[in-house]
C-alpha cells in the first residue's frame, strides 16, 4: 500500500489534510502578488551554476526524467519492484490528473508577458505604460484552445509530478525522505525561475498531489495481507 511518505493510516489521515490545508491556504494568499512573486524571482540574479543546478532539477519533474528513474529502478532492484509499480503508477496518475486540470481553467504563463512595455523583465520597459494585476492573469473556464500552452499555467503538472515522485519513492527509500523532499522543491522552483508557473500554481498542485496521496492510502493494504501467507510458506518450506 502506498502511503505519504511511508507512514501508516492515522498519520496519512491527520498529515495529509493539514497538509493540502495549509498549501491550498498559502496558494489563496498568494494569488493575488502571483504576477508580481514571478518577476521578482526572475530577476534575481541567481549565480551560474546553481541556475543550471536548479533547472538540471526538472527531470525529477518531467514525464521523460520519471519515467527512465522510475524504470532503471524498476530494473536494478527485484526486491522492491512491487513496491516500485504501485510508486510509478501513483507519479503517473498525480501527474496526468494535474495535467486533466489545466485544461478547465486557462491562465497566461508568466514568460507570456515578457515583452509588454510595463514587465520588469523587457530591456525597454516604459515605466509609466500600465502594468497588469494578478488578477487579469485568468481567462474563462473552457473558452482557449485545449493545445495553447501558454494559457495552461494552473495548476503545474511538473510540480504535482515532482512532488509524487518525492512521495513514491520515500514510499520505497524512507532514508532517501530529504533528498526526495529536496529534488522536488528545486524542481517546483526551476518552475518559477523558467517562468512557466506562479507560485499558486505550485502550491495548489503540491496539494492536489497529497490528496492524492491520502486516497491512495486508505487503498487495501494488500501487501499487509500477503504477510501472513508469505510466513506460512517460509514456515511450511523450514519444517520440509
Amino acid at each position: 500500500m502506498l502511503t505519504p511518505f511511508g507512514e501508516n493510516r492515522l498519520k496519512v489521515i491527520k498529515r495529509g489534510t493539514l497538509l493540502a490545508a495549509v498549501f491550498l491556504l498559502a496558494a489563496m494568499l498568494a494569488v493575488p502578488w502571483d504576477l508580481e512573486i514571478s518577476q521578482i524571482v526572475r530577476k534575481t540574479k541567481i549565480p551560474g551554476d546553481l541556475r543550471r543546478f536548479i533547472y538540471l532539477m526538472e527531470i525529477f519533474a518531467h514525464t521523460l526524467g520519471c519515467v527512465l528513474i522510475l524504470g532503471t529502478l524498476l530494473w536494478i532492484d527485484d526486491r522492491n519492484r512491487k513496491k516500485l509499480w504501485n510508486a510509478s503508477v501513483f507519479v503517473l496518475f498525480s501527474g496526468l490528473l494535474a495535467n486533466l486540470a489545466k485544461y478547465v481553467i486557462p491562465r497566461n504563463r508568466p514568460s507570456t508577458f515578457d515583452t509588454e512595455p510595463w514587465n520588469l523583465l523587457n530591456p525597454d520597459r516604459d515605466p509609466e505604460a500600465k502594468a497588469l494585476s494578478s488578477w487579469d492573469v485568468w481567462g474563462r473556464p473552457f473558452t482557449e484552445s485545449w493545445f495553447d500552452e501558454t494559457v495552461r499555467s494552473f495548476p503545474s503538472g511538473h510540480a504535482a509530478t515532482a512532488v509524487a515522485m518525492a512521495i513514491g519513492l520515500t514510499y520505497v527509500y524512507p532514508k532517501g525522505k530529504p533528498l526526495f523532499l529536496l529534488m522536488a522543491s528545486l524542481a517546483a522552483l526551476q518552475r518559477i525561475v523558467a517562468g512557466a508557473h506562479y507560485l499558486s500554481d505550485i502550491l495548489v498542485s503540491f496539494a492536489l498531489t497529497i490528496l492524492v496521496a491520502f486516497a491512495w492510502g486508505t487503498l487495501p493494504d494488500t501487501e499487509a495481507k500477503d504477510e501472513p501467507e508469505k510466513r506460512e510458506t517460509k514456515a511450511e518450506e523450514s519444517s520440509s
